[in-house]
């Protein structure tokens, strides 16, 4: 029989986890650390394992492949530079990092480092880690995980419409990052 109390479903959800409680942080090489405030959405990231297949008899054999870590996107809220906000305009900024992997008019590259890795100039300048930090409903920091030697692929477009109206411009950008490090979770040990 199904064991149908409310007060136990209620205790075991616990009811301290939202997907409005998070902070993301990083760096917008040239322009500094972003305010978590200006992220208006993200993801927690996503990682999965590739399987590899291997016929046997008329069955299939699965196997687990290899690790591959999606593109992440996040949505922020679009800021101009004032008396007020002397950080700037931060979609800038994430234009300019973009167009030192490949210029739009030279087709070249700002920077000549592409590796990664302690010690690399360049590339611990223009691939900075991002975190993403879950929060439960008194803003303690739950889960972490952190996004490691993250680019730009992608600045998202901002849509413009005479009909928009009670709203902030906004966009997305997406990062690609090599791997992911999960930090602790409170409660582990």
């Amino acid at each position: 029989m199904a064991d149908m109390n409310i007060n136990k479903f209620k205790a075991a959800l616990d009811g301290k986890m939202r997907p409005n409680r998070y902070l993301v942080s990083g760096e917008v090489p040239g322009f500094g650390p972003i305010d978590p405030v200006l992220v208006k959405a993200a993801q927690y990231p996503a990682a999965s394992i590739g399987i590899i297949q291997l016929p046997y008899r008329g069955r299939i054999a699965k196997m687990p492949g290899d690790r591959a870590y999606p593109e992440w996107t996040f949505s922020v809220y679009d800021t101009k530079p004032t008396e007020n906000n002397a950080t700037g305009d931060l979609r800038q900024a994430f234009e300019t990092w973009n167009k030192r992997f490949n210029d739009h008019t030279t087709n070249l590259a700002e920077i000549s480092n592409f590796g990664g890795g302690a010690g690399d100039g360049d590339a611990d300048a223009n691939f900075p880690d991002w975190t993403v930090t879950l929060l439960d409903t008194q803003g303690v920091e739950v889960r972490t995980i952190r996004l490691k030697s993250c680019w730009p692929v992608e600045v998202g477009a901002i849509d413009l419409t005479y009909d928009a109206a009670d709203t902030l411009t906004e966009y997305t950008v997406t990062l690609a990052f090599d791997y992911l490090e999960v930090g602790a979770t409170r409660g582990s040990a």
